[in-house]
């Protein structure tokens, strides 16, 4: 018996802000037809006698109805084809609450399609083997009490979410992270699908992580990306490719000595239509003048990044040029602010008798903008 083990899709996710001619993230979109793709290509190529998706299907526990709208147009493509597909919630789409409706309730009642979400062990049996799902818990404890369910029968798969213990320095630190103990390893099952990690790793004899399709950020730019086939079977285990690597993140270069039309040669030449067209890149400069980087025209390094998905360009200045080793915890920008209007004040720069409200004024935008932000990188967290 030969199955697709996939995992971590995450529908929904957005970045960078760059969107196309009808105002949607292209990111976003890139993530929807990396998927459909997926599906189309498992459909007609590959033509397993099952799906296993090990959780992480949506990127937010309350997608979109556009997310929600690819998501229901691929399982009915596979219920179609009659492709039996086990699906559990990860730590991402799965509600953080029992008072919170799972967005896989509307899913239910596909004759192929088998979504595990209520927080249970549950056992799907499918030809000669029994596939035992551990969806996301809310209680990290609760892994242990429904791994203890299970009852061997001599053909067993296990699918969980969430990152092994052994793997813990990769830990992705999001909403509900769950670390799993390596006990759940045994090797009585002829294999085990896990999803959360986003690189493509074997971690035992029969365990594997699928890791996830896309690239959601500059540490994955060196991940292996794609699906895996499992032959259950003979235990052979195939990585397969969807797409070409689109995600870029350069080595540093070091700047000493650069001069802005140094600078500006560099980044062109790492900038070559070609190769960076529909592209997620990372320039990383290092040891760079503040004011030769500065003398560049802002114009040009916009142009420069034009045929690219994304282009970042990272720089690290010279550690002995001013201000350049002034670090501010941004929980404190508005006391920081208020020391430098007080000291402005003092040299008669701002009149004492509207120094006070501006003060409070100012310290009032800061707090606002600081809760803001933190507001921004939760949500984006999630």
């Amino acid at each position: 018996m030969k199955i697709v083990h996939m995992s971590d899709s995450h529908l929904g996710f957005s970045a960078y802000n760059k969107v196309d001619q009808y105002g949607r993230n292209i990111i976003e979109e890139k993530i929807y037809q990396g998927f459909e793709h997926a599906i189309d290509k498992i459909i007609k190529d590959i033509k397993p006698d099952a799906i296993v998706h090990a959780g992480d299907v949506f990127h937010h526990v309350r997608p979109r109805i556009r997310t929600l709208y690819v998501f229901k147009s691929a399982i009915e493509k596979l219920d179609k084809k009659k492709i039996p597909t086990i699906i559990i919630s990860g730590n991402h789409d799965a509600p953080k609450s029992s008072s919170t409706t799972s967005p896989f309730s509307l899913f239910e009642g596909l004759e192929h399609i088998h979504v595990v979400h209520r927080n249970e062990y549950e056992s799907i049996p499918i030809r000669d083997y029994v596939f035992h799902c551990i969806p996301f818990c809310l209680d990290n404890r609760a892994y242990l009490d429904e791994f203890s369910k299970i009852k061997p029968t001599g053909s067993d798969v296990l699918v969980m979410h969430g990152l092994i213990e052994s793997l813990k320095d990769k830990r992705l630190r999001t909403v509900g992270e769950h670390e799993l103990s390596d006990s759940f390893l045994k090797s009585y099952f002829s294999y085990i699908a896990l999803g959360h990690y986003h690189n493509q790793a074997q971690i035992a004899e029969n365990a594997w992580y699928s890791g996830s399709i896309e690239y959601f950020n500059f540490g994955e730019s060196s991940d292996k990306k794609g699906i895996l086939l499992v032959d259950l079977d003979t235990n052979n285990v195939e990585q397969i490719d969807l797409r070409p690597k689109y995600m870029i993140d350069h080595p540093a270069i070091d700047c000493t000595g650069f001069s802005t039309a140094d600078l500006a040669e560099e980044l062109l030449d790492l900038c070559n239509e070609e190769d960076i067209k529909d592209k997620i890149v990372r320039i990383n400069l290092k040891n760079v003048s503040r004011a030769a980087f500065k003398s560049i025209d802002p114009s040009y390094r916009t142009r420069l990044g034009s045929s690219a998905l994304f282009l970042k360009i990272r720089v690290e200045y010279y550690d002995d040029e001013e201000n350049d080793n002034i670090q501010l915890d941004s929980t404190q920008l508005d006391e920081a602010f208020s020391r430098f209007l007080e000291e402005e004040s003092q040299k008669n720069k701002i009149s004492s008798e509207i120094s006070k409200d501006v003060t409070t004024y100012g310290r009032d935008v800061m707090k606002r903008a600081i809760s803001i932000h933190n507001l921004g990188r939760l949500h984006a967290s999630e």
